[in-house]
């Protein structure tokens, strides 16, 4: 059976869309390999100043509402000495020989973006990082895979 000439563009029209759509930044770290980081879990052993309003960043940008439901820049945690939760935050690398540079901010330190320490992540694999500065101190769990 002979497709029309006019089925034949049709044909030809949704493969070209197939092939060629715009995909974001984040996926194309994806397509070309970028790291990604998911915290999983956070713990507060010191909060410098009895409390933190905690938010994460992935390589100097703030996470937000894309990068999951919770450490974002506009819906931070309130951390205090002893507290602990289960999270949902995903980073992406582009650069491999970076990695993912994960960071905790303070969103009620003056300026909103007192750094709490942080740590960077090369290669996938899980595990806890714990850190300190300005007064306060954490444990993160994570989880990283290409």
């Amino acid at each position: 059976m002979f497709r029309s000439h006019r089925s034949n563009l049709i044909a030809l029209a949704e493969i070209n869309d197939q092939l060629f759509t715009e995909v974001s930044t984040e996926q194309a770290a994806v397509v070309e390999g970028g790291l990604q980081v998911v915290l999983t879990s956070i713990r507060c052993i010191r909060a410098g100043g009895g409390s933190d309003q905690v938010f994460a960043s992935f390589n100097g940008n703030a996470a937000s509402v894309l990068n999951g439901p919770d450490l974002t820049a506009s819906r931070p945690k309130v951390m205090t000495a002893g507290a602990s939760s289960n999270i949902f935050t995903k980073g992406i690398g582009t650069n491999p020989a970076i990695g993912v540079v994960v960071r905790l901010r303070d969103k009620s330190a003056p300026q909103g973006k007192t750094s709490l320490g942080g740590f960077t992540i090369r290669q996938p694999g899980s595990g806890k990082r714990a850190f300190q500065l300005n007064g306060s101190s954490y444990e993160v769990g994570f989880l990283a895979f290409a």
